[in-house]
This record gives C-alpha cells, structure tokens and sequence, in this order.
C-alpha cells in the first residue's frame, strides 16, 4: 500500500491557517518540483501553485493549480485538498518532464500549458506527413467549430462536462453560410448593412427533425476530429491520463438519412439539361459510380478497352480498384478516349467556365468544388428537385441493388472494404432485388408432381 505523503505545515486546515499571510511556503514533491502555497494579506483562503526547475535551462516553470479548502470542502476542480493538489502537481511534473525531454529532441512544445489548439496543431501536422485524405476540410471544419470555443482551454483542465457542453451546443447552432450577397450595393455603407441583414437572416437554429439530425450528425464528426486530435497528443505523451474526453458520447441514430436516387428517366432528363463538358463528367459518374474526385483525376489510360473496365488509383480507402463497366458504358468510354494521348486528362471542363475561388489556377481539368454551380444550374433546367453530384454515386448503385447484384460486388464497385456501407444505405432495396433474383436465378428442380386431385366446378344455375 502506497504511503500518505505529509508536510509539516500544509497538509491540514489548521496548520495552513496558523500560517503567516504574504509568504509562500514550498513543499518538495521530488527532486526540482515543489508545491507552493500562499495565503493573501486579506486572510481569505490560499492558492496551490506547483513550480517545477529545468536543469538544463535552468528555468523555473509555474502552475497555479487553484483554491486550497482553507474555507470551503474540496471538490478536486476549484478547490484542492493538499492530496488533491500534490496529485494534480505531480501530473504537471510529468507533462514538464516528458516536454523537455521533446525539446532536446528538436520537437516544438508549448511554453506555458499545452492547449487544445497546440493538439491540434501537432495533429494536423502529422496528417499532413501521414498523407491523410481532406485534410483541408478538416483543418478548415476544426478552425470553425473546435478552436474559437475549445483553443484556449488546456488540454489538462479539459473536463468531460465541458467537451458535453460545448458538443450540445454546437448541434443547437445554424449551420455555416457564405453569406453571398446577391443585391448590388451602391457603396461600402450599404454593402456592410446588406451583409449583415442577410447573415442575420440565414443564421436560423435548426427546427425540423432532419435539419436537427443533420446539425448533431456535424457536430459528431466535429467530435471526432477533437478526440483524434486529444488521443494523438496522448499517444505522444504530450498529454497525461486521465483521458477526460474518452467517456464522451456521440449522439446516437443521426447519422443515416433517406438517400435519394434518380430514376432512368431523370437520368436521362439530368444528362441533356447539362452542358458540354459537364454533360460528360456527370454520364462517367452515372455509369460508373465513382467519386467526383477520382473521376477529375483519370486519365485516358484508366480506361482499360480490352478488360472493359475503369481503373481508379487513388480513393477514399486509399487503396486502388477496377471497376467494371457494362456494355453501354464501355461504348461511351471508348467514344471519349478515342484517339487521345495515355497520359492526358479523361475528363475536361471544355468550354464550362470554372467558379471562381480562391487559390485555383486555371487549367483543362475539374478542380474541388467546381461542381456544384453547374449541378444546381443542370438540376434547375430539367425541372429536378435539388440534387448533388455525390447522389449520383447513390443512384449507380441503387439501381445496382435494385437489380438484383449482390452486395458484395456492389462494395467492391464502390470500393468499400466490406457491405456495411452499402446495408445501410441500400439495404431496404434489397428485398425486393432478392425476391426478383430467387424467382429469375435460382435452378429448376423439377420434382413437382402435379396435384392428383382436381378441382370441382360447379355449374351455374
């Protein structure tokens, strides 16, 4: 059993409050770390401090930890007991020791107490080194939602309560706007007042059930990003147990919504409502299921004639994938890469003009985002309901369930790992789809005998 550590004036009440005031009494916790208590001149109740000594510096570091329970019970968060305050020093001890131990090794650590912000920076650091896939959606989502409420708050004093609070209250939130103003102003002045109004006008709390699924369904991958961060700071050993963060929950049930798809019709309706150029990125989208992404990044020799199929290198998973064309596919494959050089782009804008952003250069080739101006534009002219690019990734492979393919090939087609993705989206299709493959594939057995009794008719009257 662990010894009780004691002091000669601070470990009890009464020793503390026979003490002077205005002078500050030190404790050795071990070798260079002290904890440190002060009384004000007033007589009110005195503050932990814990001071820790670098010797290859030959710096002293200081922490206030907070009130001592000279007045008042401890509760281990505002006010400390001396064993509470002894155990959250040395904690700190810890995080000061293992710091300096990354300093010497060239690593960048924090002066004072390493905040939210700082695990976020060294996440997203190494993200970047690991090669991880949105990076800048993630980087950009964490600069919105975790670092104005969270960036400050050392990681140490980051309570379970706190993540839950802060978690509620991004899912009660609106959601983002770019707060575009469409109205022409006639001077800065007005301009300034016409964005305001608009933000205010845009910025409603969600109200249906779905606007209010989808905000805690954000506010999960938000939540998730914070954990990743927090659990990489602690696998480095920039943070100390206890791992607050652990316990908090997602919400539960937010993250499945109704998936729209089109029908051959509307497919139909879409393709000739688009525009040249963008006409051919959405029918390789409808005839092969692929992510807007990787159909921006093909090249002519991705389309392999003999095989019949389209190859994508790089994917979400990160692994590579074949995917195989039909009949009618293959034909309209070939019909574009007829004639073109291996290496040159697949798909090009043509004559589609590109959004204008920030940070795009021009070129031949689709860059991020360019898709949406003109998918709502296409939409609008075949008199279809709002409609995204990626549904079109639902709609290919909807019909395939609908079809009767087995899931697994549809996995495969979409590059998932495994079914669990596609029996979630596209399982209440499925039923059907297995009905119709029982009754058309399944082997006739011929071992019915027809009934030898017959079926009396009856005349009528």
């Amino acid at each position: 059993m662990a010894r009780t550590k004691r002091s000669v004036n601070l470990d009890s009440r009464n020793k503390r409050l026979a003490l002077p005031t205005r002078v500050r009494f030190l404790d050795q916790v071990r070798a260079g770390s002290y904890l440190v208590y002060q009384r004000p001149l007033n007589g009110s109740a005195g503050n932990w401090l814990a001071r820790w000594y670098d010797p290859e510096t030959r710096k002293q570091r200081q922490m206030r930890i907070g009130n001592a329970d000279d007045f008042a019970e401890a509760d281990g968060v505002g006010v400390f007991s001396y064993e509470q305050a002894v155990a959250k020093a040395e904690l700190w001890f810890k995080t000061r020791s293992r710091f300096a131990v990354l300093a010497a090794e060239g690593e960048v650590v924090p002066e004072g107490l390493y905040s939210v912000a700082d695990a976020l920076r060294d996440y997203l650091h190494d993200a970047k080194r690991r090669g991880m896939k949105g990076l800048l959606i993630t980087e950009q989502t964490a600069n919105a939602h975790i670092l104005p409420a969270l960036g400050t708050v050392a990681v140490a004093k980051l309570t379970r309560r706190k993540i839950e609070d802060w978690h509620l209250a991004l899912s009660e939130t609106p959601r983002k706007t770019t707060g575009k103003i469409k109205e022409v102003a006639e001077s800065d002045d007005e301009m300034e007042g016409a964005k305001a109004a608009k933000t205010k006008e845009e910025a409603k709390a969600p109200m249906t059930d779905e606007e209010k699924r989808k905000r805690r369904n954000t506010s999960n991958r938000v939540l998730t990003i914070l954990k990743a961060a927090l659990n990489h700071a602690l696998a480095c050993n920039k943070v100390m147990e206890p791992a607050s963060w652990r316990s908090v929950k997602p919400f539960k049930s937010v993250s499945s919504s109704r998936v729209r798809y089109l029908s051959v019709a509307e497919q139909r309706k879409l393709v000739e409502a688009c525009e040249e150029g963008f006409r051919e990125l959405v029918q390789a989208a409808l005839f092969s299921g692929a992510r807007y992404g990787e159909l921006t990044r093909l090249r002519v020799q991705d389309f392999n004639p003999r095989s019949g199929t389209l190859f994508i290198e790089t994917s979400k998973s990160g692994k590579p994938r074949h995917i195989y064309l039909t009949e009618e596919a293959q034909a309209w494959f070939k019909a574009v890469v007829g004639g073109r050089e291996s290496c040159a782009l697949l798909l090009t804008r043509g004559q589609v003009l590109r959004t204008k952003r920030k940070g795009i250069s021009e070129g031949i080739g689709w860059a991020p985002y360019d898709q949406v101006y003109h998918m709502h534009q296409a939409c609008e002219a075949a008199a279809l309901p709002p409609f995204t690019f990626h549904e079109l990734r639902h709609t290919y492979a909807s019909a395939l369930v609908n079809h009767g393919v087995p899931l697994a090939y549809v996995a495969a087609q979409l590059g998932h790992s495994d079914t669990r993705m596609v029996e979630r989206y596209y399982g209440h299709l499925c039923p059907n789809a297995q009905a119709d493959s029982i009754r058309n594939l399944a082997p006739k057995l011929g071992i019915a005998e027809a009934p030898k009794v017959q079926i009396l008719k009856l005349a009528k009257a």
